[in-house]
């Protein structure tokens, strides 16, 4: 893995919510944006998004201790790709816990988050598509990663 720069929290803005409203699996309520974990990865910039109560294992859940919210952490399954700067909003803050952790982990986190991708673009080529990503936002981008991943082996 490069190094990695110092952990982004942001944003999505309503013109990403826009663009990809026809995406069903992207996490939106209104009025109460998500916050995302910028990640690069493939020539991608991923977004992942911060959840308060992740209840399966395609995530990285926060260790710490906070009672209001015992599985946070950040869903792998719910990420989107970001492909114009307009589609990313304001900096965002987490809570001082989880910023703590995130920021002594993040390479961990990266890598797991690498691998998942990695995981779901070899599921991507699969008939049917392996149950355990159904549900993903990234399934939305199918053609867009079977072709990017095929321009890589090159």
């Amino acid at each position: 893995m490069k190094k990695e720069e110092a952990p982004k929290v942001m944003l999505l803005s309503p013109i990403f919510y826009e663009r990809y409203a026809d995406n069903t699996e992207i996490l939106a309520k209104k009025n109460r944006p998500y916050l995302v974990l910028l990640v690069e990865y493939r020539s991608l910039k991923f977004a992942i998004p911060f959840r308060s109560n992740i209840q399966h294992t395609h995530a990285y859940k926060f260790e710490c201790e906070n009672a209001k919210r015992t599985s946070s952490g950040l869903d792998f399954s719910k990420s989107v790709i970001i492909f114009n700067e307009d589609e990313v909003g304001m900096p965002a803050h987490i809570d001082s816990k989880e910023h703590t952790e995130l920021m002594k982990r993040y390479v961990f986190i990266v890598e797991k988050f690498q691998k998942y991708i990695d995981d779901f673009i070899e599921g991507l080529n699969k008939e049917p598509l392996p149950p355990k990503y159904n549900f993903s936002s990234l399934t939305f981008y199918r053609s867009f990663l079977i072709k990017t991943a095929k321009q890589s082996e090159k």
